[in-house]
């Protein structure tokens, strides 16, 4: 098999450029929930930063009006961030006359650091070679000049919330590689978030 060697600036652009992308994890569901009753839903972002969280939840409530299904975001009945007590939310719930209330929040993030060589190796018959042409091959390899790659794993989670019973309706988590927070990010996210919730029946 050919050996094909591949230079560092091109390596970092496909990691990069493999890496840039979301995907579930999981997500949950309970199936007796009437899902005529789903809407309007308040959408709230819960984020430090105020501007993310109002271009989040325009994003959010965006899709799901596109989906035929009422969205209200929190920011319009609530300036600031929500306070954290069942007054504060049930307040700003009948404000906006909402059935449902959906959460989205950052579980955690995590930072790591990848060595990329500068010559790659991509398919080789190096095991075929016998130990003697094995080790010289791969010392080569592991040996060569070669830079580290930084990439950041983010985890969000949402939660779709019955206001009525406060019983837990569906819930997913997302996890996102090197993601710049912009709303064509926010939408990458929401396009999955909304293709589970139409999978279970709940849109």
């Amino acid at each position: 098999m050919k050996i094909i060697k591949l230079s560092a600036i091109v390596i970092v652009a496909l990691f990069l450029t493999s890496c840039s992308s979301s995907k579930l994890l999981s997500s949950h569901s309970t199936s007796t929930y009437d899902q005529s009753s789903i809407a309007p839903v308040l959408v709230v972002g819960i984020a430090k930063n105020e501007t993310k969280r109002r271009i989040y939840e325009d994003t959010f409530i965006d899709s799901l009006n596109l989906s035929n299904t009422k969205a209200i975001a929190s920011y319009t009945a609530s300036k600031q961030s929500i306070e954290p007590n069942q007054s504060a939310l049930k307040k700003i719930i009948e404000k906006t006359g909402a059935k449902t209330i959906l959460i989205t929040h950052m579980v955690g993030s995590n930072e790591k650091d990848f060595y990329v060589p500068s010559n790659r190796i991509i398919g080789t018959n190096s095991y075929s070679s016998g130990l003697y042409g094995y080790y010289p091959f791969i010392h080569g390899y592991v040996n060569s000049s070669g830079s580290y790659v930084n990439t950041t794993k983010v985890m969000l989670e949402t939660s779709l919330y019955d206001v009525v019973s406060e019983k837990l309706i569906w819930t997913a988590r997302s996890e996102s590689i090197d993601p710049v927070m912009t709303r064509k990010y926010y939408q990458e996210l929401i396009d999955l978030f909304l293709g589970d919730l139409k999978a279970k029946n709940l849109l």
